[in-house]
């Protein structure tokens, strides 16, 4: 019976790598972050985890996409904040998935807590950020990760080697934070981590928190030059190559708002 599921597994998954790149995407998020699984040749694809808090919503999802746990062969982090990798300690003790990060998040992982370098994007920004403080979560800590020979960790002498085995290009997109990256699948789409943002505190698709602006400036530039054709956040929905064109301008106005 086993041996008959998983058979149906592999056919099934063999179907769907057939289908484009948008019919291959699973949200199994929230309305605060998004998680997204991407199906690959190995099996899934995790884009990022959200808060701790939702670990057991998480499974909820992949149970209701009948989806287990050791279906995911990687998990990818776009950068080390309390909501990308809030429930990765867990992951890493129920799964055999291998971690992929880049090697300037190694620190931050093994410190637990989100850099305060930077500032909020505007004064909406800064007033949510002063409620995250309200609600117990201005200190933006995780549990603290110990980098292992789980991980592949991404430089520029195996950067080539692991994009092969995503089927999917690193792109580098600092700003928000200096760890930033991204995923891009067939030229077709961008997952931004939190280069950008779709939805209320963000205004015009500008993250709320950037440690150096214009990195972040770069990193849109670059957004607008690359072959995509939609971004998806880690918060809001999809957002058009053209959306981050137009928005472009906007980022010139920008002061940053420091936390007290």
């Amino acid at each position: 019976m086993t041996v008959d599921k998983e058979l149906g597994k592999e056919v099934r998954r063999q179907f769907n790598l057939r289908k484009p790149i948008d019919q291959r995407i699973i949200n199994v998020g929230n309305r605060i972050s998004n998680v997204y699984l991407v199906e690959s040749n190995e099996g899934y694809i995790l884009i990022d985890t959200g808060y701790k808090e939702y670990l057991e919503t998480f499974k909820s999802e992949l149970s209701k996409n009948n989806i287990s746990l050791n279906d995911i062969a990687y998990i990818f982090i776009t950068h080390a904040h309390d909501d990308h990798v809030g429930f990765l300690y867990q992951l890493m003790e129920e799964t055999t998935a291998k971690i992929i990060i880049n090697h300037k998040s190694v620190n931050q992982l093994e410190k637990g807590q989100n850099s305060f370098d930077g500032g909020c994007s505007s004064r909406l920004a800064w007033f949510f950020c002063q409620v995250m403080k309200l609600v117990g979560k201005g200190e933006h800590r995780f549990q603290p990760i110990i980098v292992s020979d789980r991980f592949l960790i991404i430089d520029d002498h195996n950067r080539e080697k692991i994009e092969e085995r995503l089927s999917a290009k690193i792109i580098d997109l600092p700003g928000h934070t200096h760890d930033s990256i991204g995923l891009l699948f067939d030229d077709e789409i961008l997952f931004s981590g939190d280069a950008v943002m779709n939805g209320l505190p963000s205004l015009h698709h500008i993250i709320i928190w950037i440690e150096d602006m214009l990195e972040y400036k770069k990193s849109w530039q670059k957004m607008m030059t690359i072959d995509y054709k939609k971004v998806y956040p880690a918060h809001g929905k999809p957002i058009s190559k053209n959306n981050i064109i137009s928005n472009y301008k906007s980022l010139k106005k920008i002061k940053l708002y420091r936390l007290s």
